[in-house]
């Protein structure tokens, strides 16, 4: 049985600083039928850059970018031209565990549920 694609979608925003961290936690998953939407969100910095040299070093990666419209418009467009059966939303100054992916897939398909929730770890200072 083929493994469903799952869709993650990374709103980008002015995170240049963040954004590798949460990529290679992203592109590392223990799951791997992905397809990982960036949606620069009209960065003034090199976050719509880095978001289109990812999209090179990965094919799951697809960039996209927009004028700045806000958190909500991102995700929608990030929406709008995902594929994938499920959809995951990762902040792109978040970090995710390699079995973030598939704990949460095996979780809604194991109760056979629409929607799974987890806990966070807030931290802060982070190299």
């Amino acid at each position: 049985m083929m493994s469903p694609l799952v869709s993650v979608i990374i709103p980008v925003y002015n995170v240049e600083e963040y954004l590798d961290k949460c990529l290679n936690t992203v592109i590392h998953q223990n799951y791997k039928n992905l397809e990982i939407i960036l949606v620069d969100d009209g960065s003034t910095d090199n976050s719509g850059d880095k978001v289109d040299e990812w999209a090179k070093r990965d094919n799951r990666i697809v960039p996209l970018h927009q004028n700045n419209q806000g958190l909500s418009a991102a995700r929608n467009m990030g929406l709008d031209n995902s594929h994938g059966s499920w959809i995951v939303f990762i902040d792109s100054d978040d970090y995710v565990s390699e079995n973030y992916i598939s704990t949460m897939l095996q979780t809604a398909q194991k109760d056979n549920t629409d929607l799974v929730i987890c806990q966070y770890n807030k931290v802060s200072n982070v190299e």
